[in-house]
């Protein structure tokens, strides 16, 4: 690992004016040096994409994309642009409605300088946010990939926002085996499966048991209520379970 790896952080944006001042704020105002940061606007029609071009002029770590809106409730354009695009030596993903500490990628960073060799990919706790108030910290334990996967067939074992992950990990963010066994692409919850994915290959996500810097804002509008929504109609979870279950013999 070198001295100061490099990572890129991504945000992906969609219609995100409400809140995307504080948090792109937050990204920029970080202490660790060593970053990069990739906007991604998926086609947003509040004015988005004219604030972040207006952003980009003024500081050099910030680069803008615009990229076709094709999943709805998601990011997967912008885990496909990463694939294909991304040099760094890391990478995570921050929400246009979150925000995080400046002292968070650092924090992040100091957790694979522990061992680079073996550590590739890793999650955090998390503190949820609601009218500036914390209401919750959220964090998820297990000790081995094993239990890794027996937590996956009850639910998500995963913080997402949180993932930070090695460009070696990169391809694996866009595999979803039982999304496509049934017939679905990216939707509902296509992070769960990739997560179960992962584990299957051997790649395991090292649970940090305390909170680095993450804040996950709770609100109406958020992605979150409306896929709890669509999986009133389709049990994505369900599905992924079921698929792994079989596969894994557990």
């Amino acid at each position: 690992m070198s001295l100061n790896p490099k990572i890129t952080i991504l945000l992906p944006c969609y219609n995100s004016m409400k809140y995307l001042e504080e948090c792109i704020t937050s990204v920029l105002n970080q202490d660790y040096k060593d970053y990069v940061v990739w906007a991604c606007d998926n086609e947003s029609t509040d004015g988005t994409y004219e604030y972040l071009l207006g952003l980009e002029k003024k500081h050099e770590k910030l680069k803008v994309f615009q990229l076709p809106n094709i999943y709805p409730n998601g990011y997967g354009e912008a885990v496909e642009y990463a694939i294909k695009n991304i040099k760094s030596d890391y990478v995570t993903f921050i929400a246009s409605d979150d925000y995080i500490e400046s002292n968070y990628i650092s924090n992040c960073m100091k957790i694979f300088s522990h061992d680079p060799d073996k550590i590739k990919c890793i999650q955090s706790a998390i503190r949820g946010i609601s009218e500036g108030q914390i209401v919750n910290h959220q964090v998820h334990s297990y000790k081995s990939l094993e239990e890794f996967k027996k937590q996956c067939l009850e639910r998500s074992p995963v913080n997402t926002p949180t993932v930070v992950c090695h460009k070696s990990v990169l391809p694996f963010l866009r595999v979803y085996e039982a999304h496509h066994a049934a017939g679905y692409t990216c939707a509902g919850a296509c992070d769960y499966d990739t997560y179960c994915c992962m584990a299957d290959k051997g790649i395991f996500i090292y649970p940090v048991p305390i909170y680095l810097g993450y804040n996950y804002r709770w609100h109406e509008n958020q992605c979150t209520w409306k896929v709890i929504e669509i999986k009133k109609e389709i049990d994505y979870d369900n599905i992924i379970q079921e698929y792994w279950r079989k596969k894994w013999k557990i």
